[in-house]
């Protein structure tokens, strides 16, 4: 199956469009982001502390729900602490370390001080929500001013992955790409099936490019036994620049949530799934305990074997149906193979049966070569 890594698949833009209906639909009321920055316009890039009149604006109802999620501290104490943000704006982002604890040690909640910063400077910064952090597969920190700055690292690679002039943007998109199609487990927007895509494709590739670079290093060791100078230093070189490329793709992988693509899980138990006609005997002891620890995977629905072949090694995935069938050979030293179909429960789409070859790949572990 071709591989296809382009991200005109998908564009993370076209969910912006749809963030201000979410919102309202979410939350009953309109959706007046404009206004909120324009609170706290005027801060960045000076001296100017926040004020009491900004946190009263934007805990009003007037313009979000504020009061429904998050407390501030009482006016009197906020009156005095305060006064620790003069300056404290002047130098972002280069300074958002600084400006993230001291609104934190205000505030006593991350949250709202990534509100006000994203408030302050939307081109830098996004507010850390549970919908976009737990699509961005965030991991905890030591303390919650690490986590915020690592979800920002994170937020800045998806603007400049797809073009955004502002972090907030990127991060109003992720917030829509949630609540729209992966909380509510919805496929039928083409453009969320067209992240779904970039996602299959980009592990693909990064799994063939391993076992390229595993094939490389082998070769090494075994050119470097016999001292052969010119042509370990050109493998070395290829090793160097598949590595490369390597790392390029995990990073990618770190930034397309796994989560957006789901599978069924099959409803049969592991004995119900394997068909066989017995036309054929097991090419070796191997093959039946292969056999059965493939029909305990949940995903697999059906396995069937009726034909042996001759085939090289190794144990491999050999073809992808989009319907979710997969074509696994498994296959002796001595070049006997059993071929075996291995069916998903429910397989929508052809990149639901690339995820579904990459699992059992996983799973398994034995290389996707369809």
């Amino acid at each position: 199956m071709e591989t296809e890594t382009s991200t005109k698949a998908f564009d993370l833009k076209e969910c912006l469009g749809c963030m201000e209906q979410t919102f309202t639909k979410k939350f009953g009321r309109e959706f007046q982001f404009d206004n909120m920055e324009a609170i706290f316009d005027g801060l960045k890039g000076t001296s100017n502390p926040l004020t009491i009149g900004m946190v009263k604006r934007l805990t009003s109802r007037k313009y979000w729900i504020f009061e429904d999620y998050w407390l501030v501290p009482s006016l009197w104490k906020l009156w005095k602490d305060l006064k620790k943000t003069r300056g404290l704006f002047k130098e972002l982002p280069d300074k958002e370390q600084i400006a993230t604890e001291v609104l934190y040690d205000i505030f006593k909640n991350i949250e709202v001080a990534s509100i006000i910063l994203r408030f302050i400077d939307p081109q830098n910064f996004g507010i850390i929500s549970p919908p976009v952090r737990y699509a961005l597969r965030q991991s905890a920190k030591e303390t919650y001013v690490e986590e915020y700055l690592d979800y920002l690292s994170t937020l800045r690679s998806y603007a400049a992955e797809y073009g955004f002039d502002r972090v907030a943007d990127a991060d109003m998109s992720l917030w829509a790409l949630m609540e729209n199609c992966v909380i509510p487990g919805n496929s039928s927007c083409d453009n969320f099936r067209g992240f779904q895509k970039k996602r299959v494709d980009v592990e693909e590739e990064y799994i063939k490019k391993s076992l390229l670079f595993k094939g490389l290093e082998d070769e090494i060791l075994s050119m470097a036994a016999e001292d052969v100078e010119k042509k370990v230093k050109a493998l070395k070189e290829e090793r160097d620049r598949i590595r490369k490329e390597l790392d390029d793709l995990q990073f990618k992988l770190r930034i397309y949530p796994v989560d957006l693509i789901m599978l069924k899980e099959s409803p049969l138990p592991a004995e119900e799934k394997f068909i066989h006609d017995r036309r054929e005997q097991y090419i070796d002891s191997g093959q039946e305990l292969f056999l059965n620890q493939l029909v305990k995977n949940p995903h697999i629905h059906k396995v069937i074997w009726s034909e042996n072949i001759t085939s090289k090694p190794p144990t491999r995935i050999s073809h992808v149906e989009d319907s979710g069938e997969l074509t696994i050979l498994y296959v002796t030293k001595n070049n006997y193979a059993a071929k075996i179909k291995a069916l998903s429960c429910d397989c929508p789409d052809g990149t639901h049966a690339k995820y579904f070859a990459s699992l059992i790949s996983d799973y398994m572990q034995i290389p996707n070569m369809s």
